[in-house]
């Protein structure tokens, strides 16, 4: 996450790209973690759990901790459609930031207007 709030973020601001954090923590510890980082992005908070159910991310291999959410990171296109999911369960499926901006390069290369095009012969 620190590397989320001190590198990428404000590259991504400039680019009018967004990140947010949802955690199941309290609204309290979420807002914590975020000082703690100097992050600037939104951090959310499911504590009631509502979003890991309808999304189907609940680890239910530890009945006794109760819901847990598997940390998946999602890139999203500007309509809210998932281009890539990420397993952050194990320390080696958690997306870089070169593979977060290699995300938005796709993304953005899908934009009619993000490949130049010369001006046509002059008349």
């Amino acid at each position: 996450m620190r590397h989320y709030a001190r590198d990428l973020d404000p590259e991504l601001r400039v680019n009018y790209c967004h990140l947010v954090a949802v955690s199941v923590d309290p609204p309290d510890v979420a807002g914590a973690l975020r000082a703690g980082l100097g992050a600037n992005f939104a951090f959310l908070s499911d504590h009631e759990r509502k979003a890991i159910r309808e999304l189907d991310i609940v680890d239910e291999t530890d009945p006794k901790h109760g819901l847990i959410a598997i940390p998946y990171t999602f890139s999203l296109a500007a309509d809210l459609t998932i281009h890539r999911v990420y397993n952050g369960w194990w320390y080696v499926g958690r997306p870089t930031v070169e593979e977060l901006r290699r995300d938005l390069r796709e993304l953005m290369a899908q934009r009619p207007d993000f490949t130049y095009q010369p001006p046509g012969p002059r008349a």
